[in-house]
């Protein structure tokens, strides 16, 4: 048997301790945050304020050690995400869903892009990062939907418009950056060819997630249709869609697929393929499983956002926050109004869709590594930190506004 040296037990143990340290501040901060009206998700970030920049209780090492988790709890969300896309519903509301989605997502880009452009040095900074406000956290939107058990005609629309949210921004994401490091990178026949290398880089990652997310999704629904009716039936499924999360989401970080759509393609396809009966019990399932996970995921996120990149940002920043404030809202009210959604979707669900975090991210850090290689790393600096800050300001406001939505819309169901 291979002992482990002493300076990796002592790793390996003080990596356990912060998983329960983290996930027990969540708790505590959470409960706190509901005492006084505010969302624990709102809780479990200021946890993780706490733990990290606040008083460094958990050292960036270790943060970066147990980024697998955050991966994880994103493959549960966008799977659960998927799980809300059943074509019967959709079949009714499918265009509309589109047409609000593309509307307040090319809003949202046009107003960033347009805010910034008065306070950048160049105009691919204020493409760019247009092209990443267009994205939408869909974690803290799904704890809100399941804690407060929401429901109604919000709820309905805003879930689809997540889940098309991030793909619809990962194209305009693909698009700009082309045309940024086009412009930024002067010409001729370099500029041509790495605008079409660079737009190919999306569509593979959104072809991948596809297959990926529909093969696994097509062998986890038949596998959940097999399930005996017995009283093991709540294990059995929760062990299926587990594993089913697990392999989608290691499979697409593994290939180069999306980590959100290709869970949420499978989710979709799992929900479409069995009865109501079945997607109850799943729903059950994944519910009582995943909250620790979902509480060290947030709390995590807490603790690497960086109060310092606030002095940074200036007005590129303030522009940023404000034009994605504006966008999402006149955006959405304008595509409600288009397709005719009710006065109260129309008033709320821009609100809705503020929350920002993993996607836009990702999104800065390949925006960034396209900027560094072109030789614009002064550049690349200012996106990842207008990004950075925006989360900070997104992450912990966000979810009260998400609430402040259902409640102005009477949808919440259950209130501590």
């Amino acid at each position: 048997m291979m002992i482990l040296s002493s300076a990796t037990h002592s790793a390996t143990a003080l990596l356990i301790f912060d998983v329960g340290l983290i996930v027990l501040a969540g708790l505590i901060v959470g409960r706190l945050a509901e005492m006084i009206k505010i969302p624990d998700v709102t809780g479990y970030l200021v946890a993780g304020l706490i733990l990290g920049p606040v008083f460094h209780l958990v050292s960036e090492e270790n943060l970066e050690s147990l980024r697998f988790i955050q991966q994880i709890a994103l493959g549960f969300i966008a799977f659960q995400v998927g799980n809300e896309l059943w074509f019967g519903k959709l079949r009714k509301t499918g265009a509309k869903i589109l047409v609000i989605t593309i509307v307040q997502a090319v809003a949202t880009v046009v107003l960033v892009i347009l805010g910034i452009s008065l306070f950048a040095e160049h105009i691919s900074i204020a493409l760019i990062l247009g092209a990443i406000a267009a994205a939408t956290a869909p974690a803290p939107i799904m704890m809100i939907v399941k804690k407060y058990r929401t429901k109604g005609e919000l709820t309905d629309t805003l879930l689809p418009v997540v889940g098309l949210d991030d793909a619809v921004g990962v194209i305009i994401f693909g698009i700009l950056l082309s045309i940024s490091i086009s412009l930024l990178g002067a010409g001729g026949e370099h500029a041509a060819t790495g605008v079409w290398a660079l737009l190919e880089g999306p569509m593979v990652e959104i072809g991948l997630s596809i297959l990926i997310g529909s093969v696994i999704g097509v062998a986890t629904g038949l596998a959940v249709k097999t399930i005996d009716r017995n009283r093991e039936r709540e294990v059995k499924n929760l062990n299926v869609t587990v594993i089913a999360v697990l392999v989608t989401t290691g499979l697409a970080l593994y290939f180069g697929g999306s980590a959100i759509l290709t869970p949420m393609i499978a989710g979709a396809i799992v929900t479409n393929m069995i009865n109501k009966e079945c997607y109850e019990v799943e729903e059950k399932t994944i519910t009582t499983f995943i909250p620790p996970i979902m509480i060290a995921f947030f709390v995590i996120a807490g603790a690497e956002l960086d109060f310092s990149v606030l002095l940074t940002v200036g007005g590129v920043g303030a522009m940023y926050v404000i034009g994605r404030i504006i966008g999402k809202v006149a955006g959405s009210y304008i595509g409600c109004k288009v397709c005719k959604s009710s006065p109260m979707v129309q008033k709320y669900l821009g609100l809705s869709l503020l929350p920002q975090s993993g996607v836009a991210i990702g999104l800065s850090f390949a925006a960034y590594i396209a900027l560094e290689g072109a030789g614009f790393k002064e550049y690349a600096e200012v996106v990842k930190n207008v990004v950075l800050a925006a989360v900070l300001v997104f992450e912990l406001f966000g979810p009260l506004l998400v609430k402040m939505a259902f409640k102005g819309a009477d949808e919440i169901r259950y209130e501590i």
